[in-house]
Formats: C-alpha cells, sequence, structure tokens
C-alpha cells in the first residue's frame, strides 16, 4: 500500500539523506583511523626521538674531546692538562693570529689536539740527528707551541721558518683550490706578519725565520740534515716543492706533518702528496685530527 505523492517524495528525501549520512560517517570513521594511525605513529616517532636524544646525551656526556671537527669518547685526554702542554698551548694562540674558527672564543681556535700531534712529532724528531723546518709559520703558532714544549733553547739544532709572511702567492693557487678563498683569506687572516713573527721568536736564537716564497727562497739558507718537516702552505704546488726539496735531507726515522692533508676543500693537496709517498713505496697516514703523518725509512 502506498502514500500519497507527497509522503513518496518525503521518503525519498529521507532515504536520501540518510544515504548522504552514512557516506559522511564512512568518511568520518576512515578519517578517525587516518587520525589514529597518524597519532600511532607520533607516539613511535617521538619514542625513538627520546630514545635517540637519550643515547645523545649519554655519547655527549662522556665526551673527551670535542673541538676542531674531532670529537671523541672513551679516549684518554690526559695531555690536554699537562703543565707543559697547556703552557706551549697557550704560547701557540697568543702569536697575535688573525685567523678565526667562529667559536666565539677569541684568539684561541680550540686545535689542542693538532697542536699536540706537532709537539709529539718534534720531541721524537729532538733524538735524532737533523735540524727542524717549517714551510708556513704565519704568525708561529705551531712553531711557537713547539719551541715551549721543548724548551728549544736547550735543544742542540736550528729551527727554520719559511714563508712569505705577508700570506699565500695567488699566483700559485690552482683552479680547483677555491682562488677566491685563497684572497679572502689574505685579506682576512694573513696580512704581512713578518714583525710580529720575528718578535714571537726573539727569545729563542736558534730560530731563523726565512721571508720569501716556496720553493724559490729554499735554496737561500744552507740546511744540511732535517729531522722534522712542517708542511702548511694551503696550496699543493708550493707544498710538493718543500717536500721534494727536503725530502733527501730528511734522516731515517725523520717525520713530516701535513696539516692541512685530511681537511675537505685541500683535496689537491693531499693527491699531490699521496703521489710523492706512493713514488717512494709509502703511504702517508692521515689522522683523525686531518694532519697527515709520513715517516722517513
Amino acid at each position: 500500500m502506498s502514500g500519497s505523492p507527497e509522503q513518496e517524495r518525503l521518503i525519498a528525501a529521507l532515504e536520501h539523506q540518510l544515504e548522504e549520512a552514512r557516506s559522511k560517517i564512512s568518511a568520518l570513521e576512515d578519517q578517525l583511523i587516518d587520525a589514529w594511525q597518524q597519532v600511532t605513529d607520533l607516539r613511535r616517532d617521538s619514542l625513538l626521538q627520546g630514545q635517540r636524544l637519550h643515547q645523545f646525551d649519554r655519547v655527549l656526556s662522556g665526551l673527551t674531546y670535542s673541538a676542531d671537527g674531532l670529537m671523541t669518547t672513551k679516549k684518554n685526554t690526559a695531555f690536554l692538562k699537562d703543565p707543559r702542554f697547556q703552557s706551549a698551548y697557550q704560547a701557540a694562540m697568543a702569536t697575535g693570529h688573525r685567523i678565526e674558527s667562529g667559536n666565539n672564543d677569541g684568539p684561541d681556535l680550540h686545535i689542542e689536539w693538532r697542536i699536540a700531534i706537532s709537539c709529539w712529532a718534534a720531541h721524537h724528531a729532538r733524538q735524532l740527528d737533523g735540524d727542524f723546518v717549517e714551510c708556513g709559520t704565519n704568525t708561529g703558532m705551531i712553531s711557537s707551541a713547539i719551541c715551549r714544549y721543548l724548551d728549544f733553547n736547550t735543544v742542540p739544532k736550528s729551527f727554520y721558518m719559511f714563508d712569505t709572511f705577508e700570506g699565500i702567492p695567488l699566483d700559485q693557487v690552482a683552479i680547483g683550490e677555491q682562488p677566491e678563498m685563497k684572497a679572502w683569506m689574505n685579506e682576512r687572516w694573513y696580512g704581512d706578519c713578518y714583525e710580529l713573527a720575528r718578535r714571537n721568536f726573539e727569545a729563542f736564537p736558534g730560530v731563523q725565520l726565512v721571508r720569501g716564497r716556496v720553493p724559490e727562497s729554499l735554496p737561500t739558507v744552507a740546511i744540511g740534515q732535517v729531522a722534522y718537516l712542517s708542511i702548511d702552505m694551503n696550496v699543493a704546488l708550493p707544498e710538493r716543492a718543500a717536500l721534494e726539496y727536503f725530502w733527501p735531507k730528511m734522516v731515517p726515522g725523520g717525520v713530516v706533518v701535513f696539516d692541512d692533508y685530511g681537511f675537505e676543500d685541500h683535496e689537491l693537496q693531499k693527491a699531490a702528496h699521496d703521489e710523492f709517498a706512493s713514488a717512494h713505496g709509502l703511504e702517508i697516514f692521515l689522522l683523525p685530527t686531518g694532519q697527515g703523518l709520513l715517516i722517513k725509512p
């Protein structure tokens, strides 16, 4: 038995509204399921993040060194508290250098471990015949630390320090060595510093500053045997030339420290030195500090 047309229209309208309601309820159910999944995922991610943060906190709390791109845990860093090393390091940072590290600690670049490696190498070389040579001195940070660490006035050696003392010769910079950056470094960090370096070493008669470009300046000084060689000129051409010049003078057991060897943007220097070492059947050891270490057999 059917109703009136008006009733039929009303029933049809109600059925349509009911169907729309069911569709909306179904959509809401899907949204609720999605929302619940998102909440579940967020809770899981939050838990994982909390676990990671906890692990990171544990790592940070166990750090024994964090500076100069190097972080260590569970490593003995007693050398940092050694009074002799502390005195040498502070002398290095007080040379009047203009290099910036971005750590807001003024002249302290926090390169303690790098300085410690150079002091160790110099201490090793002290036991050998031959003099000390540094190619790339600037104000004398590393060499100042060495002179004080070894009490160089008691060491029967000469310490020759080669540098332009006015920055990197830009005509020696290869295209792949960021010439614009080197020009910026000259302007910002490496101005004329000869008199400053001279004052820094006036208490050490065994130190001889040799002002000029490398390699042109190398034969201007009569140097016999070499026990310690530091190479830090920021570009490959003079560094390779210095290595080739002094290698025949290096005594057995003599040590070469390459300051820039393992750092990013210094790949051409590393490649040049690796090529040299390989030609002599040797390998340069890359230290976690970024330095390279080569021992003369």
